[in-house]
């Protein structure tokens, strides 16, 4: 059945080109139909399983908060052009229009109106007309709409204004109530101090969570420029009002723009108003706020700003990922084109062979467009793995049929028995690996299983290809050949050149006579490799997979050096306000935890209510009595010294606590303040304005006596407004607070975990992950969902490899009807498994999650080498290894060069995760070759001297030939 079919393409070809050359048309128009709606996707959610609990949870998180998704804005340079930059930008975000497709809804628009005049002419049409009119509101609607809801890079500072007291602990409120308690400048030092001796002074557990030590710092950072605005008023008597009320409010509230530690970064969180599935807008998003940022940063010399965040990424990696695959696909076409111009020592077969891999591409691209619709992060190397596997078919079928036309056969006579004699090997090879990659469809990982579809159906597609249109170029190429010859009227045959490789046929040869050396060298050459194989490492450092150089990626490094944080959070969804009370707390307490946002930030318990309020009654009840102080005299300030000489004695003692703790935030900030024990030339504040305060110094009274009168009643009023009871309920926030933590309809409430590390590092990634998990087994975002896929892949790809080596082996044993030739042709195939992990270490690779996913894919690749030889082997029969490596042995050298010139491609991906699999896949082919060649003649040496062959002197497919 396979043969005639076989001889009826061939004999097609070769009576009827052009009718063939129609139906090649007519299938690429429409495939490429199909390919042009292919989209690609960098989402690590769309390589984990569609089912997968932490997938839904991200799916339905993303669907109902925007916030879940941002545009990081990163600010670096002094800290007052910082803040002046992102007040001037701001706004500027907020006010960006999504213009990108507004003259293609207007034409839209206008072809609408056109159809709705026409229908008013005619009549009774009202509903028509009025599903088009909504159409032209809907298209009216998106048509300069704003892409950002608003930009978040200041604390909420009204609404704190107005209830902060209650959104602070109770074991807080006790220890640190007296700091709202006098307003007066040398009470509020006195306050600080009594609060300091109770929440830190000696009291080590204070600062044992990261919460706590942010709060610790916080708490400095007020004291810090507490301290440097009175110095500068003594000093200068230059200070004005808005300087008093900033200390005040940094005493009350810390600091009201998102600062790093060390004050030279700031961040902007733009929160979009769609989705990150909404890939149009994250480009067009993206594109526009950077046109901000150019447009703007001139003005501001010495400032630099960049986009990080999820969009930012998405945009880039979309952007590298498009870019990196256009040019490896070209680097793999000339590569392919140029060995295939000097193996062949011509040019007219090589650009047949190029051409039809075009067509084979666009069948295969619009198959996988109509199966999956969209490319993932591992399906988007389909066309050069593709390519470097679709050649194959080209080289066998191109190899067979010169050596058939330089034996003298006619054009019909070639034809046909190149598709026996290579035909067979192309469809079984072409067959068990696309069924090897089909193998991955048992995965529940959707990138593997998507993987293995797109591969599957696009190997089948370009072999397809191969068999319907290459051939017509071949007919029409000696046809023409012949006709020119018939002009000359020159009666002799065309000559065809030998084009096989005969060193191959010899080496073939040698090694199957001295069998007993090539098992030696093949045993001892595996078992070194075997060894190294089992020694190779894993790469835990996950930021090698990400493109070098990409903005946002850089940047994610300095908010992690900066702020100490990742912006690569995990999400919890919860349903009630309770819930996220406790999870947020048990996951504050956790050291791989640098921040917990949630709503329980802004709405105490009803209980913790409770608790609080007796102590922001009497904060308010001696706040509203308090006197405030007019000047300073003489007696108030010895008074001030020394309460600031008791308050540098107790930062001091803070300072050793941290250093002891390993708080570095803390210990750094006591630097800034009473100087670097370590460094007796570094700089003490307190030590300046102490030494102020020593001498008699009218300048110093007067400037203090100023500082006082604007200082002390803005704090009386801030505090006695903030010192509200009235219970704080979901309704009392805002919405630009509550649409961060509540979704539309206020019945599902998100927390946001940022790590303390990045989740690039292996081993961080697990201990995050882990512990997050642990809390709340819906736990989603970056960290778990990544940590899942390295889960995932692991076991499916095991699974992979054990079921591909299964359906390989029977369908090798239905193509052979001997399951001893099937194994023959594994044995190379299993061994060069091995091979290639082991020449991957002693390389000096690594195994990673892309490497690995080469393991499966290697073995529907790499068995093609053995079954052509067997297959070949079959056709010649007994004595003629020679013969079958200088032809197939060639075709099956250059297949696996074009392979892996292919593959090697990759290497010059900006994507790292691109270049490691198709490292992988380089070295793979390589070793699949080497095992062919130097193991499968050291066999088939082993059968022919002891006289097992099959049909010795009549080869079995030469009888089925006959038969058929």
């Amino acid at each position: 059945m396979r043969e005639k079919l076989l001889l009826q393409i061939a004999r097609w070809h070769a009576t009827h080109p052009w009718r063939m050359l129609v139906v090649v048309l007519f299938l690429t128009i429409m495939f490429a139909a199909f390919a042009a709606r292919m989209e690609l996707s960098t989402h690590t959610s769309d390589l984990l399983p569609s089912g997968d609990e932490k997938v839904e949870q991200f799916n339905k998180i993303i669907d109902e908060f925007s916030t879940a998704t941002s545009l990081v804005v990163v600010v670096q340079g002094e800290e007052t052009r910082i803040k002046e930059f992102a007040d001037k930008i701001a706004p500027l975000i907020v006010e960006a229009r999504d213009t990108s497709k507004n003259e293609a809804h207007q034409q839209r628009i206008e072809k609408i109106s056109e159809k709705i005049a026409r229908l008013e002419a005619k009549g009774n049409k009202e509903k028509q007309i009025d599903r088009l009119e909504g159409e032209i509101q809907n298209l009216r609607s998106q048509m300069n709409r704003e892409m950002f809801q608003r930009v978040d890079y200041k604390i909420p500072a009204e609404f704190l204004k107005e209830h902060m007291l209650m959104l602070v602990k109770e074991e807080d409120l006790k220890n640190l109530k007296d700091v709202y308690m006098d307003p007066n400048l040398i009470g509020l030092i006195k306050n600080i101090n009594n609060s300091m001796e109770k929440e830190y002074v000696g009291q080590e557990e204070s600062l044992s969570t990261r919460e706590e030590e942010d709060g610790a710092y916080s708490f400095l950072d007020g004291i810090e420029n507490l301290i440097l605005s009175l110095k500068n008023a003594a000093e200068e008597e230059n200070f004005s009002e808005s300087e008093a009320r900033e200390a005040a409010e940094k005493i009350l509230f810390g600091e009201s723009y998102f600062l790093s530690y060390d004050k030279s970064a700031l961040i902007l969180n733009a929160v979009p108003n769609f989705t990150i599935m909404d890939r149009d807008l994250i480009m067009s998003s993206t594109r526009a706020v950077q046109a901000i940022l150019d447009e703007q940063l001139p003005n501001f010399p010495g400032i630099e700003a960049g986009l990080s965040g999820s969009i930012a990424k998405e945009h880039d990696e979309q952007v590298y990922s498009s870019q990196s695959l256009g040019y490896t696909t070209l680097i793999a076409f000339v590569a392919i084109f140029i060995l295939l111009i000097m193996s062949f020592r011509m040019w007219i077969a090589p650009l047949f062979a190029i051409f039809n891999l075009l067509v084979g591409l666009i069948w295969a691209m619009g198959a996988a467009s109509l199966l999956v619709g969209k490319l993932n992060l591992f399906t988007q190397t389909m066309s050069v793995l593709i390519l470097g596997l679709g050649i194959d078919f080209s080289i066998h079928l191109f190899s067979g049929f010169t050596e058939k036309r330089a034996a003298g056969e006619s054009i019909t006579k070639a034809m046909e028995n190149t598709f026996l004699k290579s035909g067979k090997g192309i469809l079984t090879g072409g067959v068990t690996t696309a069924f090897a990659f089909f193998a991955l469809i048992v995965s529940r990982a959707r990138g593997m299983k998507e993987m293995g579809i797109v591969m599957g159906v696009g190997l089948i597609a370009i072999m397809l290809a191969t068999m319907l249109f290459l051939p017509l170029m071949f007919v029409w190429r000696e046809r023409a050949r012949e006709k020119r010859r018939a002009k000359r009227k020159k009666t002799r045959p065309v000559v065809h050149r030998d084009i096989s490789f005969r060193f191959l046929g010899r080496t073939g040869e040698w090694l199957s006579r001295k069998y007993a050396f090539t098992i030696i060298i093949s045993i001892l050459l595996s078992g070194f490799l075997i060894w190294s194989a089992l020694r190779i490492g894993w790469d835990n450092d996950y930021k090698n997979m990400e493109p070098r150089g990409l903005t946002s990626m850089q940047l994610m490094d300095v908010i992690m050096d900066k702020f100490e944080l990742s912006m690569d959070y995990a999400l919890v969804l919860v349903s009630d306000v309770e819930e996220s009370h406790g999870i947020a707390k048990k996951c504050r307490e956790l050291g791989s935890v640098a921040r917990t946002d949630d709503i329980s930030l802004f709405i105490p318990s009803p209980e913790q209510q409770q608790k609080r309020i007796p102590h922001i009654a009497e904060v308010r009840d001696l706040m509203q009595s308090a006197d405030i102080m007019t000047d300073f005299g003489r007696d108030d300030l010895d008074s001030m010294r020394n309460e600031v000489e008791r308050l540098e004695m107790n930062i001091i003692e803070m300072q050793d606590m941290a250093f002891i703790g390993g708080k570095d935030r803390v210990d750094n900030k006591c630097k800034r303040i009473v100087g670097d024990p370590d460094d007796p030339g570094s700089r003490n504040i307190i030590q300046e304005f102490m030494q102020i305060l020593e001498t008699d110094n009218p300048k110093a009274s007067a400037g203090l006596s100023g500082f006082q009168r604007a200082f002390a009643p803005y704090f009386k009023e801030s505090v006695t407004r903030m010192s509200s009871t009235a219970p704080l309920r979901m309704e009392d926030l805002p919405v630009s607070i509550l649409d961060q933590y509540a979704n539309k309809t206020r019945d599902q409430f998100l927390i946001t975990v940022y790590p303390a590390g990045s989740i690039y590092d292996g081993e961080f990634l697990n201990r995050f992950a882990d512990d997050v998990e642990r809390i709340s087994e819906k736990a989603t975002g970056s960290g778990p969902l990544f940590k899942a896929l390295l889960r995932i892949f692991g076991r499916d790809g095991r699974n992979a490899v054990i079921l591909t080596l299964f359906v390989v082996f029977f369908l090798l044993w239905a193509d052979f009807q001997n399951p001893r030739h099937a194994l023959m042709a594994m044995i190379p195939l299993a061994l060069g498994v091995f091979w290639m992990v082991g020449l991957m270490q002693v390389s000096g690779m690594k195994l990673s999650m892309m490497s690995v996913m080469g393991l499966p894919l290697i073995i529907g690749i790499g068995i093609d080498d053995g079954v052509h030889i067997l297959h070949r082997w079959r056709h010649e029969g007994y004595g003629k290894i020679r013969v079958v490596f200088s032809s197939t042995g060639k075709a099956i050298l250059l297949t696996s060069l074009t392979t892996m010139f292919a593959f090697g491609s990759l290497v010059f991906s900006a994507f790292p995760a691109f270049g490691q699999f198709g490292g992988a896949l380089f070295i793979g082919v390589a070793a699949c070759f080497l095992t062919t060649a130097l193991i499968l003649p050291g066999i088939l040496g082993i059968i022919e001297r002891n006289g097992k062959s099959l049909n010795v002197g009549k080869p079995m497919e030469r009888a089925e030939e006959g038969q058929a």
